[in-house]
């Protein structure tokens, strides 16, 4: 049996080909260099020579491609409608083009320093990029987790570097707040060699205290932060490939069942021979 007519379906609507549009290629394409340019101009914004000879036209190029991403927008919302919205991408888009748009008309310095959040929108064009940031935020629960018990341990150590060397480092670990400073900087292995040279002048034994104090708060706490990220990135990657090979399983079929209507329509051409 050939195909019907009817099955072919109606011709795809202007919403259709407008959603095909901005979804296509060479649309994601244009954008990106709008992205990669926007930062070239804010980068020469603050080299002096540029900023004195070329500030007015770097100006002027800013607000083309704040302009450009607004009319990229409104596409979008135009082809997806209210959908647009349910996507927590395309809220991030939105905000950072709209937050793009209030610094121009405020006069604020903070706001205007804010254009440079639309670089971050190069991470919603990429796939393997929203992974990341998407593994970051759904690890959050189990790195709170883990820094609430970093900071139990800070703390306990505080207490006792506090009693032990505060009264002859108060620099130091004159209280808990400097000590739990202290330690932090020590956590984050920058200049501890100095801290605890300058401590065992005064108490020869305390390298025991310092090295237990990296080995728990350094090599095994900090390393579990890296063990949460690497976890969750891991998931998100599997079901992102899931994704990817289920899109392309989909396609293939599509282009079967293409074929297998094109091997119909030849067969019926034949038999009206």
């Amino acid at each position: 049996m050939g195909r019907d007519e009817t099955d072919s379906g109606p011709p795809p609507g202007p919403r259709a080909r407008l959603l095909e549009f901005v979804k296509s290629g060479g649309f994601q394409n244009a954008v990106l260099t709008l992205i990669l340019l926007n930062a070239v101009i804010l980068g020469l914004e603050t080299w002096p020579p540029a900023a004195r000879h070329i500030k007015s036209q770097l100006m002027w190029l800013d607000h083309a491609i704040l302009a450009a991403f607004a009319v990229e927008i409104g596409l979008r919302v135009a082809a997806e409608g209210w959908r647009f919205f349910r996507g927590g991408w395309n809220l991030f888009d939105f905000s950072v083009v709209l937050v793009s748009a209030l610094s121009i008309t405020s006069g604020l310095a903070a706001l205007r320093a804010l254009r440079v959040l639309r670089l971050l929108r190069i991470i919603s064009i990429f796939p393997r990029m929203r992974v990341v940031v998407s593994a970051l935020i759904n690890a959050i629960p189990g790195i709170l987790s883990v820094g609430v018990v970093v900071l139990l341990v800070v703390y306990v150590f505080a207490v006792i570097a506090a009693n032990l060397y505060g009264p002859m480092h108060g620099e130091y670990f004159g209280d808990i707040f400097s000590a739990m400073y202290t330690l932090f900087q020590i956590m984050t292995m920058e200049g501890w060699v100095d801290i605890a040279a300058e401590v065992r002048e005064t108490h020869p034994n305390s390298w025991l205290f310092f090295v237990s104090f990296l080995l728990v708060g350094t090599f095994t706490m900090l390393n579990l932060f890296v063990a949460i990220v690497v976890r969750v990135v891991e998931e998100d990657s599997e079901e992102l490939e899931e994704e990817i090979q289920k899109e392309h399983a989909a396609t293939m079929a599509a282009i079967a069942a293409l074929r297998a209507d094109v091997a119909s329509l030849r067969d019926e051409l034949r038999e009206h021979r």
